[in-house]
């Protein structure tokens, strides 16, 4: 894990998504609000596994620090895509964007060609112990294709709020393992 990857997993903890109608944080009650008022270094401190009541969280900061390493190149190469022909309508008839489909698109061109689906996982629509929810996109089978496009829910309604995506090298091992019943021994803080 370098120290890079820590770094862009801060930022993307600390991305300001935006205020809208979809997401009803008021003043101090979406993620990226609460999580602006924490430094890199509280992050890192903080500890890894808590326990309020009988349930547990594990800190998504902690949980992504360990489990991906940032792809900066293939990131960068997304937002030039993205950026490319941004106002030529023949070129660029629809505009791109860093949304769902805009980034599913780019997988299946780029990153994995000789795939057909991508797959969207939003861990908001299944029980998990993560501190934040998290979008991510990938393809086929986890342990041949472990890059994915990760973004991070920073609002407080789940309709809205996820910030940019980013690519990251996953350890599948270590990244799926979001259910609270693998932590149920572990020491708490």
């Amino acid at each position: 894990m370098n120290l890079n990857t820590k770094e862009v997993i801060y930022k993307m903890l600390t991305e300001n998504t935006g205020i809208h109608m979809c997401d009803s944080g008021g003043e101090d009650g979406r993620n990226w609000q609460r999580n602006q008022k924490k430094s890199f270094k509280d992050f890192n401190n903080e500890p890894e596994i808590t326990k309020d009541d009988d349930l547990i969280y594990k800190s998504l900061f902690h949980h992504l620090s360990n489990s991906v390493e940032y792809l900066p190149d293939l990131t960068n190469q997304l937002n030039k895509w993205i950026k490319k022909d941004k106002y030529d309508a023949f070129k660029n008839p629809d505009g791109r964007s860093n949304s769902w489909h805009d980034v599913e698109d780019f997988i299946l061109e780029y990153v994995y060609p000789e795939q057909d689906k991508v797959n969207c996982t939003y861990t908001y629509n299944f029980d998990n112990c993560l501190s934040q929810d998290i979008q991510f996109l990938s393809c086929g089978d986890m342990y041949e294709n472990n890059i994915i496009a990760l973004s991070i829910h920073n609002g407080a309604d789940a309709r809205g709020g996820l910030t940019d995506y980013k690519f990251f090298k996953i350890d599948p091992d270590m990244f799926y393992i979001m259910d609270s019943e693998y932590y149920q021994d572990s020491e708490v803080a």
